[in-house]
């Protein structure tokens, strides 16, 4: 019975580990009631093939968030861009920086309403399992978490390789 008790217990653990993965873990039962919708990247996100998804363009993976319905667009993610010095590293590349670009109407409620941009940004050194970031952005708050990357070091600074990286995306109503 011991044994049985003790394996029901990892079990859980297991559970509440990789739950807390998956987006809007961590949020307050006020954000947990603002949450439009909880998502990965770049699992999620559509490719952008060289051409715009929504006001981003041309490569990486970018995330529509839609209304409950799913009908309306509310904003757009993008992941993503650097602005260091970039290198190749044998069958990698790596960065100093990263940053997501966001966008979201100014207003929920009439209509497309007009588009605010925005951003959230980790240096390497900052990007590590867990790392969150929240933005807002018109009528939308971002919440970006880091889920998985590899980090090391080139001439002394930290950089991760850009192959390696994946976030949550939590998005809420903002406060009003």
């Amino acid at each position: 019975m011991r044994g049985l008790n003790k394996l029901c217990w990892m079990a859980l653990a297991v559970v509440a580990v990789l739950g807390a993965g998956c987006g809007g873990g961590g949020l307050t039962p006020e954000e947990q009631e603002r949450l439009v919708g909880s998502y990965r990247l770049p699992q999620d996100g559509k490719p952008n093939d060289n051409a715009p998804v929504g006001p981003f363009c041309c490569t990486g993976h970018t995330l529509i968030v839609r209304e409950a319905n799913g009908e309306g667009v509310l904003g757009y993610s993008y992941f993503y861009g650097w602005e260091g010095q970039a290198y190749i590293f044998g069958d990698s590349s790596g960065a100093p920086d990263v940053y997501l670009l966001l966008s979201g109407r100014s207003a929920l409620d009439s209509g497309n309403g007009d588009e605010e941009k925005g951003q959230i940004a980790f240096t390497a050194a900052e990007l590590k399992a867990g790392a969150s970031k929240r933005q807002r952005v018109g009528a939308l708050e971002y919440i970006v978490t880091v889920d998985r990357v590899e980090t090391f070091e080139h001439q002394g600074r930290p950089y991760f390789h850009m192959d390696s990286l994946e976030v949550s995306v939590d998005v809420l109503r903002a406060k009003s």
